[in-house]
């Protein structure tokens, strides 16, 4: 079975968990509907003008203007990771900004090490379970002594920027939406929850309050788990069984 035809059940399954991280009932009829009526842009969204929401850039550690703002494209005058993860809700701003402008290199540098080692395992374990070499062409490009040289970061910008190419209908779940930071409950000196609210950009959408698990680290405040990470992962797991042969007929 081919990786971009894979079973309609495994793509439903992963996009009906996308559609709870935007709006659970109002998105689910447009993400499931068959792959056929969802064409695939021509275009990748990070690479497009997109209406609310602009490219993030990155350059030598400096993200400079066109960051996502909640309701548009926002000019900002060039800011370093560093500053842009200061305290824990602005550090998750633009993280949630990063994922609605489908910008996963951005993203990964928002993520807790400890995150980004999790994606990078999940990764190598489903490139070493599939002997075709489908999964490394797909997820990677690369051979897999390429891959173990690799940053973390660069692992999950590759990985998740293919799954997401094949999944158009996750992709606009992703960026087609409104996030707000509503503020941060901090834990000793170390950890915090960010709440915040989402809502897509759908007639009739209710907005959600959801929470992103922060750490602090050496570098600034980063993310260890949210439901947007959670989408992600499981779109990634579910990948590999799709590509999976169908069983022998019993």
């Amino acid at each position: 079975m081919g990786i971009a035809e894979g079973s309609a059940l495994g793509a439903a399954a992963v996009a009906a968990r996308a559609v709870m991280v935007v709006a659970r009932a109002h998105r689910l009829a447009s993400v499931m509907r068959p792959r056929s009526y969802l064409p695939r842009p021509t275009v990748r969204p990070d690479r497009a003008a997109l209406t609310g929401a602009a490219v993030c850039v990155l350059s030598a550690g400096v993200l400079s203007a066109g960051v996502c703002g909640p309701f548009g494209p926002r000019a900002l005058h060039a800011q370093t990771i560093e500053e842009l993860s200061a305290t824990p809700e602005a550090a998750a701003d633009a993280f949630l900004r990063s994922v609605r402008a489908i910008r996963w290199e951005t993203a990964a540098l928002f993520l807790h090490p400890e995150t980004q080692g999790r994606f990078r395992t999940t990764v190598e374990m489903i490139v070493d379970a599939d002997t075709t070499g489908a999964m490394l062409d797909f997820l990677v490009g690369a051979p897999r002594t390429e891959l173990t040289g690799r940053s973390s970061e660069a692992v999950f910008d590759g990985a998740i920027g293919a799954v997401i190419d094949d999944m158009p209908g996750l992709m606009h779940a992703m960026y087609d939406r409104d996030d707000e930071v509503i503020g941060a409950v901090t834990e000793g000196a170390g950890d915090a929850h960010v709440v915040y609210r989402t809502m897509a950009r759908l007639s009739g959408a209710v907005s959600e309050v959801k929470v992103l698990q922060m750490r602090r680290t050496d570098a600034g405040w980063r993310v260890v788990w949210s439901d947007e990470l959670e989408v992600l992962d499981a779109a990634l797991r579910g990948i590999s069984r799709r590509s999976q042969p169908p069983p022998p007929p019993g």
